[in-house]
């Protein structure tokens, strides 16, 4: 009898916890599915927690430290004024811990920095286990393109350039096109 009780106890145990658990993407690669935008703090622009599908998102992580990051912040800023209408470009801050720092150096460097920003927190955030970890992204700048809700390239800035968002606006884009454009 104590027996049956324990394994009723384990069971009902084991089925309260995979019930609160969220799932987490464990990969994440061109071509994949996305829709919902990870929990992150919003510091600038209106909260995107899900892609459009009828949208084209240029996503690019960033930090405080980076140099490369900063480096490409005018060209992607450039890029977004020539787009504006056209693609969402999102400014995701990762791998700093302090969102004060992060805020001050917004404040600082607004006019090269995208209309949406978002502040991710360090590797346990929603933002790393479910984009940086099931990517592989582990050093950044990083860019993540999306369209008709399917991570369409992941990239660095400086790849980009007014021809090769052209082709998304033009629904021409592939991999092998953007890189001839280079």
């Amino acid at each position: 009898m104590n027996r049956k009780i324990l394994i009723t106890a384990v069971c009902g145990l084991l089925l309260f916890l995979a019930s609160n658990v969220r799932a987490q993407v464990t990969f994440l690669d061109e071509g994949e599915k996305v829709d919902r935008y990870p929990i992150v703090t919003w510091l600038k622009g209106a909260p995107i927690e899900h892609f459009d599908k009828d949208k084209i998102y240029v996503l690019e992580l960033w930090a405080t430290w980076c140099k490369p990051c900063i480096a490409a912040m005018p060209h992607l800023s450039a890029l977004q004024a020539k787009f504006k209408g056209q693609i969402v470009f999102i400014g995701q801050n990762v791998m700093d811990d302090d969102i004060e720092k992060v805020k001050s150096f917004i404040a600082k460097n607004e006019k090269i920095m995208s209309n949406h920003l978002a502040y991710g927190g360090m590797q346990d955030s929603d933002f790393s286990k479910n984009w940086m970890k099931p990517s592989a992204t582990f050093a950044i700048p990083r860019t993540f393109i999306i369209q008709n809700n399917t991570l369409v390239w992941m990239t660095e800035p400086t790849a980009l350039n007014e021809r090769v968002l052209q082709l998304l606006v033009d629904k021409k884009f592939s991999i092998e096109a953007a890189k001839k454009l280079k």
